[in-house]
């Protein structure tokens, strides 16, 4: 009798959990810290480069915080071919460098760095870290208005 009673109470614990984690939902692709070096950094990184063609760093910096002007939608659409994030994890210390990198249509890049903490990135990464031993963690960034954000 007792032996049932301890694993009844151990399947009841082990579903509880179990559900816990489902309705935890996936982890975060982002976070505060990285969604700001972003804002921050990326409109000077986009505006060095599209010079030429007419933006400014104020214009492309408008048109990623939320007021996307259609010439420089366009404009950032039709040169800008990849943006990507890569996050490598120090194998001797806590800290993370966060590269991100926005390739041109025409073979340029611009990369702008950033240390951070391993808490300051992206659940979802640290994740991937944790989960798969790795070093290095890659992510592409979309535009806000095709994010649909």
């Amino acid at each position: 009798m007792h032996l049932l009673l301890v694993v009844a109470v151990a399947l009841a614990v082990y579903l509880l959990l179990r559900n816990r984690r489902k309705s935890a939902g996936p982890a975060s692709e982002s976070s505060g810290v990285v969604d700001r070096w972003i804002k921050d950094a990326l409109p000077g990184a986009l505006a060095k480069h599209l010079a030429a063609r007419g933006l400014d760093r104020a214009q492309v910096a408008r048109a990623l915080g939320g007021d996307p002007d259609p010439a420089v939608v366009s404009t950032l659409e039709e040169h800008v071919r990849e943006i990507q994030i890569e996050y490598v994890r120090d194998a001797h210390g806590p800290d993370v460098e966060a590269c991100l990198r926005v390739r041109f249509d025409d073979g340029a890049e611009e990369t702008v760095r950033r240390r951070m903490t391993l808490a300051e990135v992206p659940a979802a990464v640290r994740e991937d870290f944790e989960k798969k031993a790795i070093t290095r963690v890659f992510r592409d960034w979309g535009f806000p208005w095709v994010r649909g954000l």
